[in-house]
């Protein structure tokens, strides 16, 4: 979002987690390459900056923050060595929660940072009057924690309302996982289950077609001991995890009904569109 006399506006956000600075190194091709920042980048025209912090982080770090308040701002006559004709004005947020874990998408890194380290990384000048605060603030080599039990609260809500399915980032690992989540179009709630297959993940309702009963019971595997067929741990019932189709049990020839699901990140999300 540009102002008066081209003036841009910048968002960053604050988040301290266990003593340690949420910070980000900015690419090469850009103004400051290199340089260690507040996560954060420039409101587009038509957003708030609370919704332009969201999307910036979503975009550079697959997270996002949320509830934001007001930390500190500052101005500078330009964003890079080639621009100092240009006036910035950057927003810092304090950021009290964050669902997802920061991972570097569209930056060169992520770093969690003590105060010893934070005071040697080299930085934007913009991004120094935001530092100097959290500096003073901070207690011998650790800062003081901008998460809370509040910000927890939110990110756990927005994962209830989210078609993210949670743990499908480790679903290469433990194959198989039983969910509940929202429906994408908001019509109430599903209950499915997430399975690896070789040709990517497939969910299925968590209904037996035997008798209307979740296939798990009791934190038992969903997966036979040899990994080869979703198991129904009520009636036995054997499924293949590529189709979802019974080939032993009460229900034999009859399948499980699939879900549609997308790629979202570095997991999956339920889809409003036809099961593939």
């Amino acid at each position: 979002m540009n102002g008066p006399a081209g003036t841009r506006l910048v968002v960053a956000g604050v988040f301290v987690r266990a003593g340690r600075l949420l910070m980000s190194r900015r690419p090469a091709g850009g103004a400051w390459p290199g340089l260690w920042e507040l996560p954060g980048g420039k409101v587009e025209d038509g957003e708030t900056p609370e919704e332009a912090l969201a999307r910036e982080w979503k975009e550079e770090l697959d997270a996002i923050p949320v509830g934001l308040s007001p930390f500190h701002f500052s101005t500078t006559a330009g964003v890079g060595p080639e621009e100092f004709s240009r006036h910035i004005t950057l927003l810092f947020f304090e950021v009290i929660g964050v669902a997802g874990e920061p991972r570097a998408v569209a930056v060169d890194a992520v770093r969690w940072c003590t105060v010893a380290e934070a005071k040697l990384l080299p930085m934007p000048p913009a991004d120094a009057p935001a530092l100097g605060r959290l500096l003073e603030k901070a207690g011998g080599d650790v800062f003081e924690d901008t998460e809370s039990e509040k910000g927890r609260d939110l990110v756990r809500a927005l994962a209830s309302r989210s078609p993210f399915i949670e743990n499908s980032e480790s679903l290469s690992s433990i194959r198989a996982l039983a969910f509940r989540k929202p429906r994408p179009n908001g019509d109430g709630v599903v209950s499915g289950l997430l399975v690896a297959t070789p040709d990517g993940a497939r969910a299925y309702r968590n209904v037996c077609p035997h008798v209307s009963i979740p296939l798990d019971r009791g934190g038992e595997p969903l997966l036979t001991a040899d990994g080869l067929f979703l198991v129904c741990r009520n009636h036995g019932a054997l499924f293949n995890p590529e189709d979802g189709f019974c080939v032993a049990g009460p229900c034999e020839g009859e399948s499980l009904v699939p879900l549609p699901v997308i790629r979202n990140g570095v997991g999956w999300a339920l889809d409003d569109g036809p099961a593939r």
